[in-house]
Parts: structure tokens; C-alpha cells; sequence
């Protein structure tokens, strides 16, 4: 039988391990999995020599977004560019929730700003951040249509994005009885506020007071309170963007008391420190939660060599070098996030597989089956298993690269990881069938990225 598309001789990371194997595809399914050496394909991809992984989803992106007086440099288009070109075929991005707009008004203008814009599928996160407790009769509706993750922050008041604490156990009771489950950003506001006004009224601007006012303290205390209650309401909660040994703590401590809690992290957590701040342009580097300690990186190492951190996105929210410097590096003005959609997969790999701390199935574990399990799409995505939607990556693990600018693809004009070695090369990202990144070449011309729900 003809396929669409095989995958010739690359050794693949399956769910029962890591095999030599051929993929064959037909549409947009995997169709075969074995030796398929005399079977005819419109088109081959030789993976002779190389690894063969599932797409990679992240989940936790911002395209688009606002943030103080600017945008996020990457657009759905430009963003799921940059995604390709790092391995990712998912992204998993969030609702932003305007001043008296509705849950679903929302989730309809997010899902509108990528239809027909993203090359890759997309997920849509629902944020709560307006009047929450006055579209609690929207989270039923929401779930039963397939939209299952819910967001709240416990910092942000000056933006008007808060979640009071007397409202958290209710919205957290109703999206669980619903079905769902909530995603919280953990800062304890009043820490932050605090130690921010101390720090600007001493006039202390710098870059490294971002790190001093948004405290690992703040991160510890945020996940303890929201994973109490998570425990007396018997409902999920999964920590977005961990960043510190004291919230890993915070949040280890639940899990071995019974809350069902998912840990999240992200690459900026395990692969820099707050010594980036103390760069001439350290303000660059200004994302939220902040940079830690090396202590702090080392323990979020260990927890994810040891399988106790679930997930890894990248809180993908650019900026470019005109928009950081605008302040002057004034902490508390700088738009905070920075690029690393492209870096998550190429990176944990160099620093992770081809370090020894990471397997191979560890990492896919981390970077895809985990996500799509969690975000209840595994019925398309997540692994290298005949069915599901073929969304393939093959990766050359030999050779390095140097990060730079240079060879990133988003809107960004510069990386935060610039100067670190990449191991290995992306041969080619597979989404559905299609072909979008080929030997370093674009070849995702057609938009055909679709929206993944739980359906």
C-alpha cells in the first residue's frame, strides 16, 4: 500500500522505548510503524543515523499579547515559524480576558487572532482575570466544549489581573466539578508589592532588584496557599513557570500530603541565573518569575532528572531589544518575558540528553506525552503511535551550533541564550503529514495549523 510519507531508518523514541524503525503516513495519521524498507511513498525523509521524535508541544506560549504599553513581538504567524524551527508542532497558548468581556468572547478573539495565522496546531488556556466569579457558569459550557485549562494569577493587581484569594476556592470547586482544572501563576502579591515599592523608594532600579522584588519567598508562599486549598477542595492544580527550590518545596510538600498538584518549568529556569542581570544589558533578561540563584537551578535540575517537575514550556513572550530598552533598564517598567519557543527542545537536548542528565524517553515524556496527557489531547498528539495525528520530528544528534540572533527565526533580535552550544541539528519537523522545516530550509508555505481541543 502507498503511503503519503515514511520516515526511513531513524532510530525513534516510542512509547516502548527507543527502536529503529520506519513511520508511515498516510493524510495526516500515523498510518505504519516497523520495516517498512519496500513499501512505496509519495515522498521519503531519510533518517538514516538520526533520531526520530514525537512533535513537540509546548504548553505555555503568549503570542500576541499586551504587556504594559507594548506587544509581544511574535505573532501567531511569526511565533509558530520560530516554534517549527525548534521542533514544537503544539503550542498551547492563553485567552486574554478584556474588562467586562465574557470567558468565551474571549476564547473566540484569541482562537480568531490564530485561525489561519499559525503554521502549527494551537490549544487555547482559558485566563480568568476579570470579575471571576461572575462567569463561573461559563466553565461547564467551556469544558464540555473541549476547553478544559483554566488560568488565574495571584499577582498583577496593578493590572487588573489579580484573582482575590477568597475567590480561588470557589472558581477552583467549579472548574473541577466541571471537569477541568486550574493553571495558577504563584506569586504572593503582597510580598512583591511590598519589596518592590522598598526597592523603588530606595532607588533601586536595576535589573537585579526585578529578582530582589519578586522573591522565591513570594513564588514558596503563593504555592503553598493555592495548593492548600487545592487539597480541601480535592481538586487539580498545575503550577505554570516553577521557578526556585523554595516553591519546588512549596509544592513537593502538597504533592506528599495528597493534592493532586502538575509542576511545570521552563528552559530560562534550568539554563540561566540571576547573574544575566548583572550584564550591561541585564534588563533584556526581565521575565516573570525571575531568574534564580544557582541553587535554585540545581534543584529544579534534580526534579526533573528525578521525574517529580511534569512539564516544560517556555512562557514564550518576546520582546525586541528596542522595546527592553526603553526604560533603561528601569526594572519595574521593562516589559517583562523573553523568546525561547525555538531553544526548549535543541537545548534540553544539548544540556539535558547529550549531558547524560536526560533519556531520550525522559525527555519526550517532559516535552510531549506529559503535555498532551495532562491537557487531554492525547488522542492526537504526544507520542509516535499509529493513529495519531503525524506530527514528527528528526533530529541529527551530531555536530554543535552556537546560538546566536542570527539563526533564530522569530520576531525577537536577540536570544537569551546566545552563546550556548547546540548538539545536534534539526532535520526536519513533520506536522501532519506536511513538511514544514527541512534541512534548515522553510517549506511551511500553505497555513494549516488547526485548533487541538479535548474532543
Amino acid at each position: 500500500m502507498t503511503y503519503d510519507l515514511i520516515v526511513h531508518g531513524g532510530r525513534a523514541v516510542l512509547p516502548a522505548g527507543v527502536r529503529q524503525v520506519d513511520i508511515g503516513v498516510r493524510g495526516s495519521k500515523i498510518a505504519a510503524i516497523g520495516d517498512l524498507t519496500n513499501e512505496p511513498a509519495a515522498t521519503t525523509v531519510d533518517a538514516t543515523a538520526k533520531l526520530v521524535f514525537p512533535g513537540f508541544i509546548d504548553p505555555h506560549t503568549h503570542m500576541g499579547i499586551p504587556i504594559k504599553d507594548t506587544w509581544s513581538a511574535d505573532d501567531f504567524a511569526s511565533g509558530s515559524r520560530s516554534a517549527a524551527f525548534g521542533g514544537t508542532t503544539t503550542i498551547l497558548d492563553f485567552t486574554v480576558q478584556a474588562p467586562g468581556q465574557s470567558l468565551r468572547a474571549a476564547l473566540d478573539e484569541r482562537i480568531g487572532r490564530a485561525q489561519g495565522k499559525s503554521h502549527i496546531d494551537f490549544g487555547v488556556h482559558v485566563n480568568i482575570t476579570d470579575q471571576p466569579l461572575k462567569w463561573l457558569h461559563e466553565i461547564p459550557t467551556l469544558v464540555e466544549a473541549g476547553f478544559n485549562s483554566f488560568k488565574v494569577f495571584t499577582t498583577y493587581k496593578e493590572a487588573g489581573m489579580m484573582l482575590p484569594w477568597p475567590s480561588f476556592a470557589p472558581i477552583l470547586a467549579e472548574i473541577d466539578e466541571a471537569g477541568g482544572f486550574l493553571m495558577v501563576h504563584a506569586e504572593e502579591d503582597d510580598i512583591v508589592t511590598t519589596l518592590t515599592a522598598r526597592h523603588q523608594t530606595a532607588g533601586h532600579t536595576a535589573p537585579i532588584f526585578h529578582a530582589r522584588s519578586r522573591s522565591a519567598e513570594a513564588e514558596a508562599h503563593a504555592v503553598e496557599r493555592a495548593a492548600t486549598i487545592a487539597g480541601d477542595v480535592g481538586a487539580r492544580l498545575y503550577i505554570v513557570h516553577l521557578s526556585s527550590k523554595a516553591g519546588l518545596e512549596a509544592a513537593l510538600h502538597a504533592r506528599t500530603h495528597g493534592v493532586d498538584i502538575v509542576i511545570e518549568t521552563c528552559p530560562q529556569y534550568l539554563l540561566l541565573n540571576e547573574s544575566v542581570y548583572l550584564k550591561p544589558n541585564g534588563h533584556r533578561w526581565i521575565t516573570t518569575p525571575a531568574l534564580r540563584m544557582q541553587e535554585d537551578v540545581n534543584a529544579l535540575w534534580l526534579a526533573v532528572e528525578n521525574g517529580d517537575i511534569d512539564t516544560i514550556g517556555t512562557d514564550h513572550c518576546p520582546f525586541t531589544t528596542a522595546q527592553k530598552d526603553r526604560y533603561d533598564g528601569a526594572f519595574d517598567q521593562t516589559p517583562n518575558g523573553i523568546p525561547g519557543v525555538e531553544n526548549r527542545f535543541p537545548l534540553l537536548y544539548s544540556y539535558g540528553v547529550a549531558s547524560g542528565r536526560l533519556s531520550l524517553t525522559r525527555l519526550v515524556d517532559l516535552l510531549s506525552t506529559n503535555v498532551a496527557r495532562v491537557f487531554g489531547i492525547d488522542h492526537r498528539k504526544g507520542s509516535l503511535s499509529v493513529g495519531l495525528d503525524a506530527d514528527i520530528v528528526v533530529w541529527d544528534p551530531t555536530g554543535e551550533t552556537v546560538v546566536s540572533a542570527e539563526n533564530q527565526h522569530g520576531n525577537a533580535d536577540w536570544t537569551p541564550y546566545a552563546g550556548m552550544v547546540q548538539r545536534g541539528s534539526l532535520v526536519a519537523t513533520i506536522q501532519r503529514g506536511r513538511i514544514l522545516v527541512q534541512n534548515g530550509q522553510w517549506r511551511g508555505d500553505a497555513i494549516f495549523g488547526d485548533l487541538i481541543t479535548t474532543q
